[in-house]
């Protein structure tokens, strides 16, 4: 009974595309033509402008997020470096001395 009924509403909803393709959304052409204005500025723009302004901002974050990555495993490498190198380290019995 529910594979009918799913299957009557998917033929329903492919025809009423068919038949009112945009009433709903706009059509492709269209969609990126929209003039936004924003309320705090005043100014008024383009969607896609502001799409493009968008994509810019995550793009800059994700090359500073990459940068603070490799900083960050640089200065673990250089904390463990240091510590692996004063546990090497004969001590005055010539045994080697941890050092946490």
């Amino acid at each position: 009974m529910f594979s009918i009924h799913e299957i009557v509403w998917w033929t329903v909803s492919e025809l009423e595309d068919w038949l009112y393709p945009y009433k709903d959304r706009l059509p492709p052409e269209e969609s990126f033509q929209i003039r936004v204005k924003n309320f705090e500025t005043g100014e008024s723009y383009m969607v896609e402008e502001h799409i493009q302004s968008i994509n810019e901002r995550i793009e800059r974050l994700q090359d500073e997020m990459i940068y603070a990555k490799d900083r960050i495993h640089y200065l673990e490498n250089k904390v463990k470096t240091k510590v692996s190198l004063k546990k090497g380290s004969p001590s005055v019995s010539g045994s080697v001395r941890n050092v946490t």
